[in-house]
């Protein structure tokens, strides 16, 4: 199979494939060999249990389907020599010293690069302060801002605002304030939205609401809409027909954020979940994957003319723009690259 060449940005973006994916309806069926391997920098299968200290299956299929999710590293070369043949997405709380250490000598005893250590978290004090060790040694802290309202609660609202409500606890900063540096700190995207059935005549974010909405007619989850399922052909936050209310992230959204996340200087973003993208174009008119291609576009190349780049943290790395398109490069060993003559050069 040739393989394919894939960009990359100079942010980190990690996508989560969820096995439950699997038994959405019709054109909503997700597998990882729907997944494009150039997408995401890292792709983070989910879920697995333990049992007497090994990683067991957790769904139906999960060890047919662990196999193709592990094949799609054959099928790409990633420019970022960094990243190149890995296979991210494993996670802890409780024992990540260790855990790093056991990955750090079995590379050595491979002759591989190591294993990342990443974590998912939530974005809520109460839950950071009684939870997590917020110094942990983790290479991404997966940060899910979102959630933040949902069939849970008598009130309609937005399931990841950019900005606080009078309701909304989250906080991003509130990770960095507190020992963790902002390069390791993912911000979460949600491809999906919660739906409400309405208790009122208001429509407004905040309206009484008397229950979770009803299920997707692909995903059949009570209180939930994929991005697909949902109004996502309006440049709109949220959108109420008959009696339901649904609020949701689109391309709009997902722009300011992604500007609210470089301004901050975080390490980049994680997307639940790639099965709830448009990811056959067919739904909103956007093209495949509309969400996660915006947050792909918006790398070191946005807005800037062709051609090379220094980066700034690396004098081996500099980036290659076309069409707004990031192409991370690398000079050999012994080289750095040199704005004057745009080129690798000697180090002194």
């Amino acid at each position: 199979m040739d393989r394919l060449i894939c960009t990359g940005t100079s942010y980190i973006l990690s996508c989560y494939f969820t096995s439950r994916a699997q038994c959405h309806l019709g054109a909503g069926n997700y597998l990882p060999t729907n997944i494009d391997p150039c997408l995401c920098d890292h792709l983070i299968y989910t879920f697995a249990g333990m049992e007497h200290n090994m990683i067991k299956a957790y769904d139906r299929n999960d060890e047919k389907l662990y196999g193709e999710f592990q094949a799609l590293k054959n099928q790409s070369v990633h420019t970022n020599a960094y990243r190149d043949d890995k296979l991210k997405g494993i996670c802890g709380y409780l024992y990540t010293e260790e855990l790093m250490r056991a990955f750090e000598e079995e590379g050595k005893k491979t002759n591989r690069p190591r294993l990342l250590l990443t974590a998912a978290v939530s974005a809520r004090k109460e839950t950071i302060d009684s939870a997590y060790q917020i110094g942990a040694v983790l290479d991404y802290i997966h940060v899910m801002t979102y959630d933040f309202h949902g069939l849970w609660e008598h009130n309609v609202g937005e399931n990841s605002p950019l900005y606080k409500g009078p309701s909304d606890q989250g906080s991003m900063i509130y990770y960095n304030n507190n020992g963790a540096p902002a390069e390791k700190l993912l911000v979460g995207f949600p491809t999906f939205g919660p739906t409400f059935h309405l208790a009122s005549s208001n429509t407004t974010v905040g309206a009484p609401a008397r229950g979770p909405g009803p299920a997707g007619h692909f995903t059949r989850q009570t209180g939930f809409l994929a991005y697909y399922e949902s109004s996502c052909m309006l440049n709109v936050p949220y959108a109420y027909n008959q009696g339901v209310w649904v609020g949701y992230d689109n391309i709009k959204s997902f722009q300011a954020k992604t500007e609210w996340l470089k301004q901050n200087g975080f390490g980049g973003a994680v997307v639940w979940t790639l099965a709830l993208d448009d990811f056959t174009g067919m739904f909103c008119g956007q093209g495949r994957n509309p969400l996660i291609n915006t947050l792909k576009r918006s790398g070191f190349c946005a807005g800037k003319q062709n051609g090379l780049f220094p980066d700034p943290t690396d004098k081996k790395k500099f980036y290659k723009c076309n069409q707004g398109q990031t192409n991370i490069q690398y000079c050999t060993a012994g080289q750095v690259f040199d704005d004057s003559c745009k080129c690798c050069t000697r180090s002194q």
